[in-house]
C-alpha cells in the first residue's frame, strides 16, 4: 500500500501525501523540538519539513524507509538558518 501512495503522492496526489505522512506528524514535531527547544519553532519546522517533502518526493528513491527520509528532511530543516534553503542528499529544498 505504501508504495501506491508513493505513486499516488508524485502524481501530485495531495490525500495520498497526507496519509503517508499524517503517521509520522506527532513524532516529527518531537524531533524538531528537540531540535529548536521551543514548541512554536518546532511547529513551524515541521510545516517547513513537510512542504519541503511534498515538493522533493520525485527525489524519495526508496532506498530507504519513508519515515527516515523524512527525519532527515526535518533535521535539514532543523539545522539550516532560517530563511535558508536546506538540502540533503540531492534534495535541495528553497523556501518560498
Amino acid at each position: 500500500m505504501s508504495t501506491e501512495l508513493i505513486a499516488q503522492a508524485r502524481a501530485g496526489d495531495g490525500e495520498a501525501f497526507r496519509r503517508l505522512t499524517d503517521p509520522h506528524r506527532r513524532e516529527l514535531l518531537v524531533h524538531c523540538y528537540r531540535f529548536l527547544g521551543s514548541v512554536q519553532d518546532a511547529e513551524d519546522a515541521l510545516q517547513d519539513t513537510l512542504l519541503a517533502a511534498w515538493q522533493s518526493i520525485g527525489g524519495f528513491e526508496e532506498r530507504s524507509s519513508l519515515r527516515t527520509w523524512l527525519y532527515r528532511v526535518a533535521s535539514s530543516r532543523c539545522l539550516a538558518p532560517h530563511g535558508e534553503p536546506a538540502s540533503t542528499h540531492g534534495l535541495a529544498v528553497t523556501r518560498r
